[in-house]
């Protein structure tokens, strides 16, 4: 119980110099209009669908294939409101962005800076492959020493 009180507390803080209940009600009024405002406006990022499509429907959509966490940094970079649906179906997993209409602009150019990035991606190494071939590489050159007796450490 006492979670749940703490979870749903805010805390109003107002500078006068007596406290009325005037001065209190305009402060109460002032937040629940504030809540109100932040709860309808929409949000740039990820969204949930009923918020995406709370104001007027139609959500266009786009498979994603690939690395989703940066297509979602790209998009918030872009300033796009976009909701993501997994396709539990499919290997490699597959991605559905819901996105609105009117943000097709905005869309178009956070997908072909996400398609460059994960081109450039594509072409290059992965990081525990090199790693692994290093390490390779530093047990064969580490076999070849001998030790010396006279010099107490591994000759060359």
């Amino acid at each position: 119980m006492q979670e749940e009180l703490e979870q749903k507390t805010v805390s109003v803080s107002v500078q006068a110099a007596r406290l009325s209940g005037r001065v209190l009600r305009s402060a109460v009024a002032a937040v629940l209009r504030k809540m109100e405002q932040e709860r309808t406006t929409p949000k740039v990022g990820r969204n949930s669908m009923k918020r995406l499509s709370g104001r007027d429907g139609g959500a266009n959509t786009i498979e994603v294939t690939g690395r989703i966490r940066s297509f979602e940094r790209i998009a918030r970079k872009h300033e796009v409101r976009y909701h993501i649906e997994k396709n539990a179906g499919t290997t490699p997993p597959t991605w559905t962005v819901y996105f609105k209409a009117n943000q097709a602009d905005s869309l178009t150019a956070a997908f072909k800076e996400y398609t460059r990035k994960d081109l450039v991606r594509e072409g290059r190494p992965s990081l525990l492959s090199q790693l692994h071939k290093f390490k390779e590489l530093a047990q064969v050159l580490g076999r070849d020493r001998v030790k010396n007796k006279e010099h107490g450490g591994p000759e060359r």
